[in-house]
């Protein structure tokens, strides 16, 4: 089959730190098609920060993005309120100049637009909801009502649905979706990141030579269980160990820090707010331990990138996270939410690295993981709708 023209919509792309994985591994998913030879267009909006807007990057890596502005960045950062200018003209003028469109995430406008303008033009869409198809955490009201007006049909209008977990297969199938629509694809991962990372170069900035460090990497909500991570820090009784929490605060920051006052070990807990791009390989290199004891976390590319990094993790077991370590080696996976459990976890890793365990995860990660190798299998799934003969109208619901 030739190269396939490839539209992907996200709310964010590539430098939009403050959101987590997602724009991450849309972006990596990008590249590895262009690398494959396809024409890859990415519609997204200029969400960064609450006030900074992402720049475009055209042309990047092979990759055409179209940056839409939002309307409010504070808008889309604090209710993930996407509003991109422009967008939903572009698509109703080009959508059918694509064979084939990727979506990612769910609960949001560029994605909401994308899928009546993309079922308009007759071209099947592939959703990668990233663990956002259900109405969890925060926002749960607005969520509904979106879903139930300008969001209505996006999952069951999907031709596949992508899960990056079986964990999130699950999740799917309890939503309604049919079996028959759900691919397992993991996110993918930039190799190209993990080379030559420096190291000391973190710990040398913020004075912590010589201290063990444990590190939490991510964005400040409920769902994070900074409340778990810190009771089992202030347990060890490691007077040598500091605790770093990276990440933005999106709700849960205020309560994380009176928590460490009230456990006694403020003085040894670090928030440095949200790190970005080598910065944060760069702490993921430094630390000890990396601890991810999130709740309904379905992939967990955190966990990831610190193995790759060489530093091994803890991760809770409630969901893909924990299936996905357990698949690499190279972490602890304990009982989400079990304070106890994830202190003895910690202080065992502390005691012992592990540093063998983490270089075969390492191995096992460029092998299963690399951006190229799930081009490559997301391909299938698109040439597998646009193969002649092929009903690419699969119900989802």
């Amino acid at each position: 089959m030739p190269p396939l023209r490839v539209l992907q919509v996200t709310p964010y792309y590539a430098e939009a730190w403050a959101y987590g994985g997602v724009p991450r591994a849309a972006t990596a998913l990008a590249r590895g098609l262009a690398r494959r030879g396809h024409q890859v267009t990415v519609c997204t909006t200029d969400a960064a920060e609450p006030r900074a807007r992402a720049r475009g990057a055209a042309g990047a890596d092979g990759v055409e993005v179209r940056v839409f502005a939002n309307v409010s960045n504070a808008l889309a950062y604090h209710l993930q309120l996407f509003l991109p200018r422009g967008m939903d003209a572009w698509l109703a003028e080009h959508a059918g100049d694509f064979d084939v469109a990727h979506l990612h995430a769910c609960h949001n406008v560029p994605t909401a637009v994308a899928a009546r303008r993309l079922t308009a033009a007759g071209v099947p869409y592939v959703l990668s909801p990233h663990g956002t198809a259900p109405r969890i955490e925060r926002r749960r009201a607005l969520k509904w009502v979106f879903d139930h007006t300008v969001g209505r049909g996006v999952l069951d209008g999907a031709a596949r649905l992508l899960a990056v977990s079986e964990a999130e297969r699950r999740q799917l199938l309890g939503l309604g979706a049919a079996a028959a629509a759900i691919e397992v694809v993991p996110n993918p991962v930039e190799l190209a990141d993990f080379i030559a990372i420096p190291r000391g170069r973190f710990r040398a900035a913020r004075r912590l030579a010589g201290h063990r460090l444990v590190l939490f990497l991510g964005k400040l909500t409920p769902r994070k269980r900074l409340d778990v991570l810190i009771d089992a820090f202030a347990s060890l009784g490691d007077a040598t160990a500091t605790l770093v929490i990276a990440g933005n605060d999106l709700g849960a920051g205020a309560e994380a820090r009176r928590r460490a006052e009230r456990r006694g070990v403020g003085g040894r807990v670090l928030f440095t707010g949200l790190l970005r791009g080598g910065e944060r390989l760069e702490a993921l290199a430094d630390a000890d331990v990396v601890v991810y004891p999130s709740r309904d976390e379905v992939f967990g590319l955190v966990a990831v990138e610190a193995l790759l990094a060489g530093t091994p993790v803890i991760v809770a077991d409630d969901s893909g996270c924990g299936e996905v370590v357990a698949a690499t080696g190279g972490g602890r996976v304990v009982a989400q939410g079990d304070a106890p459990a994830l202190a003895a976890a910690v202080r065992d890793v502390l005691a012992a690295p592990q540093r063998s365990q983490v270089a075969e995860a390492d191995r096992r990660i460029r092998a299963w993981l690399a951006s190229d190798a799930i081009a490559a299998r997301v391909e299938t799934v698109y040439e597998a709708l646009v193969a002649p003969g092929v009903d690419a109208a699969v119900v989802a619901g």
